[in-house]
């Protein structure tokens, strides 16, 4: 994104100096002073809108072709295809001060407890230049789409979304543990997600899955032989678009297990010392972040560089009729 070149004041303002009569300030009124600006210092300030973290949702391309050496070892798993635009579905967290305390030390109780030699450890708690980085729970794998598709896709699934009645809803983190990409080419350091009250997380992954393979695309987690959760319908075997005016929740899979938030990662298989102290740090020091309550209001479609935000409906009650009997 293009930063905006504004006119320079002196070019507008009088360069005429100004004489300001400065009165010096009694003491009362200096410890006065000085005690608003403790106060306001000590506050937080308030989170920065969601919308503000897409407009910096990619990096500088610094190279035309795969580099490892560009990315801490890291392999792209999807090639590069001109024309194709790489896509992912998923639920943003950005934690707060409070909450990026215990994640970070979470990260760091690790890194000490293992051999440097044996293992390196990379935060995804910060960029490479030291900044505060959002978090992510997977709803789609990484896909693409030619430049003809990718409209319909957005269409397809901001309309799923909105006929499916899903609303907000809080989630708690419940374990830690290592888990590897598909291909097994890097292995992560995840917090496993306790299933929301209201089944939300699978109903979200249940509408991504079904617009994805619509548009031709793999589903996420999905397996055959996964648990299906009971119908919310007649039963009936009528396949339809996940698009549809009402969603079909017929075939929906419990796939609670499957969810988490990646923090860390390594290139490294982890190896018996690692996963012992892994699950030592969890029983020790996992009750902090335990407590955290992530709400969860709107997903968001990356397709490319864009980021669109779809919120989820605040005022759909299930079950009840608009007076609430």
């Amino acid at each position: 994104m293009a930063l905006v070149d504004y006119a320079s004041s002196d070019e507008d303002e009088d360069h005429t100096l100004l004489k300001v009569d400065i009165q010096p300030l009694n003491p009362s009124t200096n410890r006065s002073i000085k005690r608003k600006r403790d106060d306001e210092s000590s506050t937080e300030l308030p989170p920065l809108p969601s919308k503000f973290h897409d407009l910096y949702a990619s990096t500088t391309r610094v190279s035309t072709r795969d580099d490892p050496s560009l990315h801490g070892g890291r392999k792209r798993v999807t090639p590069h295809v001109e024309g194709n635009w790489p896509t992912h579905i998923y639920i943003e967290w950005y934690p707060t001060t409070a909450e990026y305390e215990p994640l970070s030390q979470l990260i760091t109780a690790l890194k000490k407890s293992v051999p440097s030699e044996s293992t390196t450890i990379h935060s995804f708690l910060t960029s490479d230049l030291g900044a505060q980085s959002p978090l992510h729970v997977s709803l789609s794998r990484p896909i693409g789409f030619a430049t003809e598709q990718k409209g319909g896709f957005l269409a397809s699934l901001e309309q799923a979304l909105k006929s499916s009645g899903i609303r907000p809803f809080d989630f708690h983190f419940s374990n830690l543990d290592w888990v590897p990409n598909f291909e097994k080419t890097r292995w992560f350091l995840v917090l496993r997600i306790e299933s929301p009250t209201g089944d939300g997380m699978n109903k979200l992954l249940h509408v991504s899955n079904k617009v994805v393979q619509e548009h031709g695309q793999p589903p996420l987690y999905a397996q055959e032989n996964t648990p299906q959760k009971a119908s919310h319908g007649n039963g009936a075997k009528k396949i339809r678009r996940a698009s549809d005016a009402k969603m079909d929740w017929t075939g929906m899979q419990d796939l609670s297990k499957a969810f988490h938030i990646s923090i860390a990662w390594t290139l490294e298989p982890p190896d018996e010392e690692l996963v012992e102290a892994t699950k030592f740090i969890a029983t020790q020091q996992l009750k902090e972040t335990k407590s955290i309550a992530i709400k969860v209001e709107e997903i968001k479609a990356k397709i490319g560089n864009v980021v669109t935000n779809i919120r989820l409906h605040k005022n759909i009650v299930e079950g009840k009729s608009l007076f609430g009997f």
